[in-house]
């Protein structure tokens, strides 16, 4: 990871100079022509900087540029490229001047139709019938600002932004003597690899941690992201040996945290852990505070905890001592509003005493709101709940939950949705939008670590309508790549699906062991180990046949039966197709399917897609378990599992993306029916070149500089709109 890789991936930017050579012409336009064959060119002033290069330096960098390409497409360049021997394989004269000279006439158009400053950041150059993504030329401070942008995200990072944090915090020269300040990293977890990165490095500074790291967890944080854990305390963590450099910053921090002790006893187990590798005893009479509290922590009294005063609160029917205990805590009392107005608590009250600490809430959770009270109208037989985001701790209660009176429901959403749309009415303008209804079945991003951790990752619970045709054909591809400084030479992998009638009771199979079915028309591919230049495996099944059986649901699940985890594979993706029927001849070859969610996960079973077969549309999952819930064997034996498992990611009620969009086009945007009239659209359609072809057949006039948001956009979508 550079600055290269950063740049480009986020921002499609490069930063060169100019120098004293000359480009040939034929290597520059057919450099051109291989990148227009993937949907992309060259800024003007880039173009006039690289004219400036010498050929050798010219082709070595824009072959690093084509290999970033082929990461961020996930796609084998050389089966995409128009001179995929490219530098042996050129234009020739009379072919390199026609095109040049064309491409410029595209530039001028668009720049006689629209003004310089617009032009030079322009997204998309139009040429002929193609819209081409725009490489600009960019600069440190633009650079420098992605950094920040990091820090000041609204939400956890995801791993391959927390990767690009770490590189600004201990690589960049242009944070050398950066020191954010307090309150510029908005997520305790984004702090704690921060600082972490810091420490690593050596460049520690207490008073500087101070200003991010506030509490005991927060120290606890720090720790487990120096020993490369789970930084949202999901997961438990295995501490490293510290330095006594390290361990003193540590005890440090602790020292100055006024009251820990709650916070201690909270995750009592590995702060008990981690006080064996700090070895407290050694600053007794250096850090006092922070060695009682361990000792305590050890063998004393565990003290009365914010959740403890919250209960009592509650037992005592107390209406304004549970308001005022939970003020403590916004987020906690954003939490409780339900149960606050099932005890008794006034909802004027609940409301006003929300709208006093509004401003210390998130978005995310207020959309949760709204998707909660939105059937707190209806009588609720079962729920379904993934504490902290992890399906081996799945719980389903079949406690009745009775409705809310229904003017209290208003109540509560008309507020939530005032303070949202307030939030949002001081956010730049967004003019002319136009907003896709499918879009209700597409989920909001979580902010949270995702089991996927790829470019092309979807939020959990989104449904995505199938294409036309009869038969699905859902694969897996994969190459084998090194764990640490071993390779990983065989890949046992199993991809299978198993068939559940509308109320979830088990009707059949297909796996590796059970390829083809005498009830419906499926065929599994079988099992291959060995895949150093990759492979695919395959499963087709042929939806009519599979309703005639009186199936509903198809759960697909892949399985790794050996120690290799996803994350371990240097490719690895799941898709889906539709095909004339199952094996037939059609072109088969996965790198050029859209449809496509890359499998990263740290586990070695992930159900990455249930199949509603009456509604013709899949629901993605991205459930990655390190085990099976109960024991470790084939599906065979893990179905009534599964169908808890999977039935409830069906029944699952999360914020969607026309909701979100909605209200910021309500508070800052004009919404419009037509996308041709649109400056900003919001596509359910995965790829945004589908949606801005049409928009830009349906315009009238003059080109229309168009913002086009597809879901998998989750980072953008989190950084603007979140």
């Amino acid at each position: 990871m550079d600055l290269f890789s950063i740049y480009f991936s986020r921002n499609l930017k490069v930063i060169i100079a100019e120098r004293k050579g000359k480009l040939p012409v034929r290597i520059l336009a057919t450099a051109l022509r291989n990148l227009e064959s993937l949907g992309y060119t060259f800024s003007t002033k880039l173009i006039d900087v690289l004219r400036t290069w010498e050929r050798d330096r010219f082709i070595s960098w824009f072959e690093r540029l084509m290999d970033e390409l082929r990461q961020i497409k996930g796609i084998n360049l050389k089966e995409t490229l128009m001179y995929p021997r490219f530098p042996k394989q050129k234009m020739n004269i009379q072919e390199c001047k026609f095109y040049l000279n064309a491409l410029m006439h595209s530039w001028r158009q668009q720049l006689f139709e629209q003004e310089q400053e617009q032009i030079e950041g322009q997204r998309i150059l139009q040429l002929d019938k193609l819209r081409l993504r725009v490489i600009h030329l960019g600069s440190e401070a633009d650079f420098h600002q992605i950094g920040m942008d990091l820090l000041a995200a609204k939400s956890a990072l995801t791993p391959v932004a927390r990767a690009q944090l770490i590189w600004f915090a201990t690589e960049y020269e242009g944070w050398a003597a950066f020191e954010p300040e307090a309150g510029q990293i908005a997520v305790r977890e984004n702090a704690a690899v921060y600082c972490a990165a810091l420490l690593k490095a050596g460049r520690a500074s207490v008073e500087q941690f101070q200003r991010h790291l506030r509490t005991a967890t927060d120290i606890l944080r720090l720790a487990v992201a120096c020993s490369d854990g789970d930084v949202t305390l999901k997961e438990n963590t295995r501490f490293r040996s510290f330095t006594r450099s390290e361990r003193r910053v540590i005890l440090a921090l602790l020292e100055g945290v006024s009251n820990p002790l709650e916070e201690l006893f909270r995750y009592k187990g590995r702060w008990q852990r981690l006080a064996e590798r700090l070895h407290p005893g050694e600053y007794r009479y250096r850090y006092p505070g922070a060695i009682a509290a361990l000792e305590q922590l050890r063998g004393g009294e565990r003290p009365l905890t914010f959740l403890g005063r919250v209960e009592r609160a509650f037992e005592l029917k107390d209406s304004q001592l549970i308001l005022e205990t939970l003020a403590e805590r916004p987020e906690e009392m954003v939490g409780q509003l339900d149960r606050m107005i099932r005890s008794g608590v006034p909802v004027q009250q609940v409301i006003g005493k929300m709208e006093a600490v509004e401003e210390k809430v998130s978005t995310r959770l207020l959309l949760q709101v709204l998707v909660h009270f939105g059937t707190r109208t209806e009588f609720q037989v079962r729920r379904s709940f993934f504490p902290k985001g992890n399906t081996a701790n799945l719980y389903v209660s079949t406690q009745p939950l009775s409705p809310l009176n229904v003017e209290d429901v208003h109540t509560v959403i008309s507020a939530v949705e005032h303070i949202l749309l307030k939030r949002f009415a001081v956010l730049p303008p967004l003019g002319n939008v136009y907003i896709d209804e499918r879009l209700q079945e597409f989920s909001v991003p979580s902010g949270k670590s995702r089991a996927s951790k790829s470019l092309r990752a979807l939020s959990r619970a989104s449904w995505i309508s199938l294409p036309t045709g009869d038969t699905v054909r859902f694969f897996l591809w994969w190459k084998a790549g090194r764990f640490g400084d071993e390779p990983i030479v065989r890949v046992d992998t199993n991809l299978s699906s198993v068939l559940y009638d509308p109320n979830w009771r088990y009707m059949d199979q297909t796996s590796r062991t059970h390829l083809q079915s005498n009830e419906y028309v499926a065929v599994n591919s079988g099992f291959m180990v060995t895949a150093p230049d990759g492979a695919a495996r395959y499963m087709d099944l042929h939806l009519p046949s599979v309703s005639r059986l009186g199936a509903r649901y198809i759960v697909i699940m892949v399985n790794a039966f050996r120690d290799d985890a996803f994350k371990d594979l240097p490719e690895c993706y799941a898709g889906w197709m539709m095909r004339q029927a199952p094996q037939s001849n059609e072109m088969f070859e996965p790198s050029t399917v859209q449809e496509r969610i890359d499998l990263t996960a740290d586990s070695r079973i992930c159900i990455p897609a249930i199949i509603d077969v009456q509604e013709r549309r899949i629901l993605w999952c991205d459930l990655g378990l390190k085990r099976h819930p109960k024991v470790h064997h084939p599906v065979g034996n893990n179905k009534a599992d599964l169908a808890l498992i999977a039935r409830a990611m069906t029944e699952l009620k999360r914020p969607d993306l026309y909701t979100l969009f909605m209200l910021h086009t309500k508070a800052r945007g004009t919404l419009v029916e037509t996308l041709g009239m649109a400056n900003l659209v919001f596509t359910a359609e995965l790829e945004s070149n589908r949606v801005a072809e049409v928009a830009e057949y349906l315009t009238e006039g003059p080109p229309v500089e168009r913002t086009v948001i597809t879901p998998l956009e989750q980072e953008y979508i989190m950084k603007h709109f979140l």
